[in-house]
């Protein structure tokens, strides 16, 4: 009977999931970026939808706040990643995104040059929360030196997202629940991604170039929405399933030159057990459902293993590997983690090796 039971409420959830992403979805290409840094989810290979147990649940998957019942205030979480190229080229990787010359490109030629860094203050209350966020990317890519072009990101992004969620579940011990979920947003971006960026134009132009690229900020709102079944198996087991889609129908900007954020339809499925010394998370994702990229790029897997003060991470990225550690100490956490994200649409295709370390500063209130 308890199996059966099972196997009703997943299809249940399946048959919501349909209702869910009936709106027709556009095919498209896009990147596997996220709107902000996330560490628990880049260490654990990009899945986190099912699971959604953790204050970015209101990015990847709202309905994962019905479950929640803290009260802390997130002051600082200030986020900074690079590729190794950029740590073994700093001064010039610097110089080169700020003035661009035939001689800094050079210099660059080959390397994968990537700067990320991001602040995402928090208020958590319980089946409720509300951030602010900033989002800075610069990077150059230039791998063929007879082709005179190259790959340049420029964008900023910052933000006020909210989202609550509320859940269903028959009497108070019952062990099957459904929790549902919504969050909107409000973002100002300018720049994006640029690809084949003639040489000559951005070395002769320099920075009036840049900015002509980029354009001015635009403003943009968005909606997320949110599905999670949980099934208590027993006091210790717990199986999660979950889907959502972020920015709904699209973001699309008031300047025409800020990126569109193209919509995300997500599944996933988690498992958590908790013994008596450690805890345990596995999570596998099916992410950017209708993007026109490889299955295998849709791909996310990644397993938590949570002791006192500390958690390590692992994972596969579009089958690239990912690992890290967070080390927390009440009102700090410290997280540092290497990930590889795959820039192409086939597997293998453009892949990025990346390190980022963030730090968490929070206060229960």
């Amino acid at each position: 009977m308890r199996e059966q039971s099972l196997v009703r409420a997943i299809s249940g959830f399946f048959f919501v999931t349909s209702l869910l992403f009936s709106g027709g979805l556009a095919r498209a290409s896009q990147g596997m970026a996220t709107l902000i840094q996330m560490p628990r989810v880049f260490a654990m290979g990009g899945a986190g939808v099912g699971l959604a147990d953790d204050e970015y649940a209101l990015f990847l998957n709202p309905a994962g706040l019905a479950g929640q019942d803290v009260r802390k205030l997130r002051i600082l979480g200030l986020g900074a990643e690079a590729t190794m190229d950029t740590y073994q080229t700093l001064s010039t990787s610097l110089s080169g995104l700020k003035d661009f010359s035939a001689a800094t490109l050079n210099t660059l030629m080959g390397k994968d040059i990537y700067l990320r860094s991001s602040i995402v203050p928090m208020l958590q209350l319980p089946k409720f929360a509300v951030s602010y966020f900033g989002d800075l990317q610069g990077g150059i890519e230039q791998l063929n030196q007879a082709n005179p072009n190259f790959n340049l990101t420029n964008m900023v992004t910052h933000g006020v997202q909210a989202g609550t969620g509320w859940s269903y579940k028959k009497g108070r011990r019952a062990k099957d629940e459904w929790r549902f979920g919504i969050a909107g947003k409000m973002l100002w971006r300018r720049g994006g991604y640029y690809e084949n960026v003639p040489f000559i134009d951005i070395t002769n132009g320099g920075q009036s170039y840049l900015a002509s690229l980029v354009g001015e900020y635009g403003t943009g709102f968005g909606a997320d929405a949110g599905v999670q079944y949980v099934n208590q198996m027993n006091r210790k087991e717990e199986i999660r399933i979950g889907a959502s889609v972020t920015d709904i129908g699209g973001v699309a900007f008031s300047s025409p030159k800020a990126l569109r954020i193209k919509m995300n339809p997500s599944v996933g499925i988690a498992y958590r057990n908790q013994s008596d010394f450690m805890k345990m998370k596995f999570a596998f994702d099916l992410r950017n459902l209708d993007q026109d990229v490889s299955f295998v790029n849709k791909t996310h897997f990644g397993a938590d293993f949570s002791f006192p003060l500390l958690n390590l991470y692992a994972g596969l990225n579009q089958l690239n590997t990912t690992f890290g550690a967070a080390f927390d100490l009440w009102i700090l956490r410290v997280s540092a983690l290497s990930y590889a994200e795959e820039r192409g649409v086939e597997y293998r295709q453009r892949p990025s090796r990346r390190y980022l370390l963030q730090i968490d500063f929070s206060i229960p209130i």
